[in-house]
């Protein structure tokens, strides 16, 4: 055989092993870096048994399954893998960061209805219940500058625009920052908000650069979105949630009505609570992982589809419509005389689906 056709044999074994076993856990930086552990030795090994000028056969093969495993990956994973590894790497502090300034904003509640809505740009966003009675905010400001000096000179010309209107009952709660988009590259702001656990609320935030996250709220609607970051919901009951990014992952466990969650390169990665809802996932490159309840009284109606990756689906007593490799649309037997009833459409371009 000649050591091409050996090459490809090797090559269609690691895809293979790959495809079976890629399927089943995502791949995180401890996984790529025994990619690259194997990838080194197969170089020395290529560069070992290529002495007197002939490659030897088992470097074709050992490439090739290298090859084949990457190839899996991306199969399996979508490109959301490199995106997980790259994320390893995003709290690194940067060093024309020369400056930093942390304050606490305590606003008084007003009503027993809040409307959120926060317009940041490069950092975190975060909201949390607490046990207080007023709302409070804790905001991180870092400054660049090529000097410690024109760092804080820039710190003490920062702004920020809060503002606190009660409109038909309801306390409308909006912080926002004056600042062009040439300024914004001199800043990093996080944010971390505490609100009281009897409020009856609704979020609306959006940043740039940075991650969202909701932790242990109770909610009206949510509406989540950020560029590059990922979107993390822990414990979140609300009656229509819209999440949405562009690089990074969409996580957590949520109890809703609806749902419409989207992201371009990064998995889904959600827990359903046993309510009736509507949800709706979709991802370009990345997998939809999806806890979702079971029991007699719970009914199921599906649609299911990856262009490129594997389906495997574990809810009980299906009834499917279409039942191919990529796309299952179908509902449980019986499903209209179901007392839970949850509708779920999930879409990958590039990465698998699995419920339960």
């Amino acid at each position: 055989m000649s050591d091409s056709g050996i090459g490809f044999g090797g090559f269609l074994l690691g895809l293979g092993i790959g495809w079976y076993f890629f399927q089943y856990f995502d791949l995180g930086y401890e996984a790529f870096s025994y990619l690259l552990i194997l990838m080194g030795i197969g170089m020395i090994l290529s560069g070992v048994l290529s002495k007197g000028g002939r490659k030897h056969p088992i470097s074709g093969i050992y490439g090739g399954i290298i090859g084949g495993l990457f190839l899996a990956a991306i199969l399996t994973q979508g490109f959301s893998f490199i995106f997980n590894i790259t994320d390893e790497f995003t709290d690194i502090t940067d060093s024309n960061y020369r400056a930093t300034e942390e304050f606490t904003i305590n606003t008084a509640v007003t009503s027993d209805s809040l409307e959120l809505n926060i317009d940041s740009v490069n950092g975190g966003v975060n909201v949390y219940s607490w046990s207080g009675d007023t709302i409070k905010w804790e905001i991180e400001v870092k400054a660049k500058g090529t000097t410690t000096s024109e760092a804080e000179t820039r710190l003490d010309e920062f702004n920020y625009d809060l503002t606190n209107n009660l409109v038909s009952d309801i306390q409308e709660l909006s912080l926002s920052f004056p600042l062009s988009n040439t300024q914004w590259s001199n800043y990093a702001v996080n944010i971390e908000v505490f609100v009281p656990v009897t409020l009856e609320s609704e979020y609306y935030l959006d940043t740039t650069n940075g991650e969202i996250g909701l932790h242990d709220l109770k909610c009206n609607t949510v509406n989540l979105d950020t560029t590059n970051g990922a979107i993390t919901m822990s414990n979140i009951e609300a009656t229509s949630i819209d999440a949405e990014t562009t690089n990074g992952v969409i996580q957590g466990s949520i109890t809703a009505q609806q749902s419409m969650m989207r992201t371009t390169n990064g998995a889904i990665e959600i827990s359903l609570s046993q309510t009736s809802g509507v949800h709706d996932f979709r991802t370009t490159n990345g997998v939809i992982d999806i806890n979702a309840p079971t029991g007699s009284d719970v009914g199921y109606k599906v649609d299911f589809d990856t262009s490129i990756g594997s389906l495997n689906i574990n809810l009980p007593d299906m009834d499917y419509d279409v039942d191919s490799v990529r796309t299952k649309i179908g509902e449980t037997n019986d499903y209209s005389l179901k007392s839970v009833q949850i509708e779920i459409t999930a879409e990958t371009s590039i990465g698998g689906i699995e419920v339960n």
